[in-house]
This record gives C-alpha cells, structure tokens and sequence, in this order.
C-alpha cells in the first residue's frame, strides 16, 4: 500500500482538460447550429469552385465564430464565406 498523494499539478491538468472539453462542445455546436449553412457552386472553364457559406443574424456571432470558419476552410479545402447583416468575411484553403 502506498501513501503517496497525487501531485498539486495533476489535478490542475485534469481541471485544465475538462474546462477545455466543457467550453469547446457548445463553442462548436453553437457554430454548427446558429449559422445558416448553405452552399454555392460556381462552374468554371478551368476549374470547378465550391463555397461554403455561414450567415448568422448579427455581426457579433460572425466576430465570435471567424476562428471555427477558420479552420472549417483549411479542414476541408475549401472556400468558406462567413456572412452577417453588416459584412461578409472570405476564408481560403490555403495554409
């Protein structure tokens, strides 16, 4: 039987993985499920183009959501337009 007792830091790494995992699941449903998703595709003579887009209801869920429309474009290689009633953001594939 051992008497040793877990270290200060472990448990401060285990509260710092659940805080992560509790504040990144409503992050991303909340991407997936406030932003009306549609998608356009413009033939070309050289090239096929495909966007996808997101058009959220105010400017501040598109201001919050730009790092997932971020890596939604490098994930799946494609084009991803972020619209909002004020602007509309751009985000390329390319890394």
């Amino acid at each position: 039987m051992t008497t040793d007792k877990p270290k200060w830091w472990q448990s401060l790494v285990v509260y710092a993985i659940v805080a992560l995992l509790v504040t990144v699941g409503p992050y991303v449903g909340g991407y997936l499920l406030l932003g009306e998703y549609s998608q356009l595709f413009m033939p070309d003579m050289h090239n096929d183009l495909t966007f996808h887009t997101r058009r959220f209801k105010s400017k501040t869920e598109s201001i919050v959501f730009f790092p997932l429309a971020w890596v939604e474009a490098k994930v799946r290689s494609e084009n991803v337009i972020v619209y909002s009633p004020v602007n509309a953001d751009f985000y390329e594939p390319g890394w």
